[in-house]
């Protein structure tokens, strides 16, 4: 028993070149040396047998056999060199984090400045060398912490994102490793959040219908290749000067009867979940794309009321609301709000999916109907687009007026930094091989090359004028009528 004492205690601190050389050779990162590290303690603790760590990184599929052989020829050129602990190579991990401001070179990217962090990732503006273009380069800097899940769910995010070309969608330039930090280089969007640019002021109906519309059709294109976004929220849409909308952050995303429709438990952000995520595999079905559309009609619910549909003081408290309680009316936080929006907005959020419209499609048309009560002709559509796009305007000044925010932020909360914001933050992803790649290491050959594959402004909104002082009872009978009138058409189209 003795002998196996000691033999756990040398599986608690191994010597870790052979880890430290993967690394830097960018074969695996700090998470995924640490699961490998738990992998041959529990095949200890159930086999009493020792593996060697090169043979549980080859068991892991993190490096094949010749990888392993490689690693292993540099370490022998590194003969007599001190022992390596995990703590050594945290160190070194912190170092390579520390490096990451602006003016700092980043493989091929220079780093500008910071536009968005999380617990888990930093996101910068950058520009690529060979392109001379901004990006958004968003780096994984919670290795120390992150799990495999984490990672996994970073690496899905450029896996979603890569094939869906779509205005509405950010775009994927690099994914890649580099100095053990994986990152993703994506299309640089300049403009804000939704959540930037609500504030603290809910805006107009006719504002927030209009970024709303734009988005679905965004949700719209994944839905057609089978993709559904898990996720919508208004931190992960992001709104363009000209008023267009970007989908992003796909870490949740699952494809149609792959991911979707199994496990239990609960998906996404709990003020932004429909029942069926926050209780998957409960008695609300499975996820569909209409779930997407309950995403949709929560973010739109937030621009009209500057709240979330459900307040709670616990995710427990608000995951309960969202299973059974009906959202406050809108026109209680926002009175001026149209009828007919308000319906919409609302028929997005019902409990079961067969009662919300199916899909974005349905969604937009119906948004289409209501946008053609509040902006009847072509001036007042003119009005409400000139709305939006000044609203985008004062949000961009005040996110620039207000500069970065270092410091791990709050969960759901929006990403501080100044000027326009890129694509998305603190998620994880990764394939490419970095350009450091081929540079000797100290005391050992070239790096050898990686398989691949491996692992609105609020203005006002638009109403029938009132009448001048001094009209006739009929009168105004005449005109309290074709106001009724409107309104219930306007639902009437809506229950369609």
């Amino acid at each position: 028993m003795g002998e196996a004492e000691a033999v756990s205690e040398t599986l608690s601190e191994p010597n870790l070149h052979i880890g430290l050389l993967a690394i830097r050779n960018e074969f695996l990162n700090i998470s995924e040396l640490k699961h490998c590290l738990d992998v041959r303690k529990k095949h200890f603790q159930k086999n009493q047998q020792v593996l060697d760590l090169g043979d549980v990184l080859v068991q892991q599929r993190y490096l094949t056999p010749q990888d392993l052989e490689y690693l292993l020829m540099i370490a022998a050129n590194e003969a007599g060199a001190p022992a390596v602990a995990l703590g050594d190579i945290e160190a070194e991990f912190d170092r390579h984090v520390a490096e990451l401001k602006p003016g700092a070179d980043f493989g091929e990217f220079v780093i500008e400045e910071e536009i968005g962090r999380g617990g888990m990732g930093i996101v910068f503006r950058a520009r690529s060398r060979d392109k001379d273009e901004p990006c958004a380069l968003k780096i994984l800097i919670g290795g120390k912490d992150a799990t495999v899940r984490d990672i996994e769910r970073f690496k899905k995010e450029a896996t979603v994102m890569a094939p869906l070309i779509h205005p509405g969608i950010v775009k994927i330039l690099e994914v890649g490793r580099h100095k053990g930090l994986d990152f993703i280089a994506m299309e640089f969007v300049d403009g804000v959040s939704l959540k930037e640019l609500v504030g603290d002021k809910a805006l107009g109906d006719d504002t927030a219908l209009l970024v709303i519309r734009s988005a679905s059709e965004a949700v719209a294109f994944m839905h057609s290749h089978g993709i559904i976004h898990r996720d919508i929220k208004p931190e992960n849409i992001m709104v363009r000067p000209d008023g267009s909308a970007a989908l992003m952050d796909f870490g949740l995303a699952g494809w149609d009867k792959i991911e979707i429709l199994a496990g239990r438990g609960s998906i996404g952000t709990p003020m932004y979940q429909p029942p069926e995520q926050a209780e998957v595999g409960g008695p609300f079905g499975k996820i569909s794309e209409a779930s997407d559309v309950y995403g949709l009609g929560a973010t739109l619910y937030f621009l009209l009321t500057a709240r979330h549909p459900f307040l709670g003081k616990t995710v427990q408290e608000v995951r309960a609301k969202i299973k059974a309680a009906a959202p406050d009316p809108i026109t209680a936080s926002s009175p001026k709000v149209h009828a007919a929006a308000e319906a919409l907005c609302l028929r997005c959020l019902k409990k079961r999916q067969n009662e919300r419209f199916g899909t974005p499609k349905e969604l937009i048309e119906h948004i289409d109907k209501v946008l053609g009560i509040l902006l009847p002709n072509a001036d007042a559509q003119k009005q409400g687009r000139t709305r939006l796009l000044r609203r985008i305007q004062a949000a961009v000044r005040v996110k620039s007026d207000a500069g970065p925010t270092p410091g791990k932020r709050p969960e759901g909360a929006a990403p501080a930094g100044p000027k326009a914001r890129r694509s998305d933050a603190g998620k994880v992803k990764r394939p490419a091989a970095s350009t450091d790649r081929g540079k000797p290491l100290p005391g050992g050959p070239a790096r050898r090359p990686r398989r691949p594959g491996q692992p609105s402004d609020g203005g006002p909104i638009l109403r029938p004028p009132a009448g001048p002082g001094g009209l006739s009872t009929g009168a105004i009978v005449a005109i309290a009528t074709a106001g009724v009138c409107v309104v219930i058409v306007g639902l009437l189209l809506l229950s369609r």
